[in-house]
């Protein structure tokens, strides 16, 4: 091999060498790995901030649906409300012969808690703010109770119905009514405050 050859490797093999040597040097791996890491990382800020943008929209949703259930509660109430409070008065003032004996208290059993247990249920909660969902959770708590009170009245009646035909006789409608007033008060004072909460919580949602 000739003398002017093995220069020419010595020289290629020696700038192989230097180039090799300038690509991992210590400042270009820092910068490297500088840049992959800023690159992860904003790409994981970046998923991260359209998660919580789809939860927010989510969750603004599922408020709207909560506000449209409130709403619908709130007109059925009214009706059951009116109804219940001219039948206590109807039941107190029995002694007058024009009373209307047809009428009958209405417990507000259908009232609708769908919205709120999707909320709940989906975890979309932790994306409400904590007063509203304080005063949700204060609605629909006096809600349950309320319908549980209309419940339990509910089953009454049917338990006297049955008693009655058993032994084969009919219920006395105004004895019955009469024993639990009582209760129907109660009913009518948990609808008061219930359908203060209701417009409350209009307010709070206030689509």
């Amino acid at each position: 091999m000739s003398d002017q050859k093995i220069e020419d490797e010595k020289e290629v093999s020696q700038h192989q060498g230097n180039g090799t040597q300038k690509t991992w040097s210590a400042p270009a791996l820092a910068l490297e790995v500088f840049s992959i890491v800023l690159g992860v990382l904003l790409a994981l800020g970046f998923s991260e901030w359209a998660d919580e943008r789809q939860n927010q929209m989510l969750a603004n949703s599922a408020l709207l649906n909560i506000h449209r259930e409130v709403g619908s509660n709130l007109e059925t109430l009214k009706i059951i409300h009116e109804n219940n409070v001219q039948t206590i008065d109807a039941i107190g003032s029995r002694s007058t012969p024009d009373t209307d004996e047809s009428r009958s208290i209405i417990p507000g059993t259908q009232l609708q808690e769908t919205a709120w247990e999707a909320l709940l249920a989906t975890g979309l909660s932790g994306h409400v703010d904590y007063d509203t969902m304080l005063t949700l959770s204060q609605l629909y708590s006096i809600q349950r109770v309320y319908k549980q009170t209309g419940t339990q009245l509910s089953e009454s009646a049917m338990n006297a119905t049955a008693y009655a035909t058993a032994m084969g006789t009919s219920v006395d409608d105004r004895h019955f009514q009469e024993q639990f007033i009582g209760y129907f008060r109660l009913l009518t004072q948990i609808e008061g405050q219930l359908l203060d909460i209701y417009r409350d919580a209009l307010n709070t949602l206030d689509f």
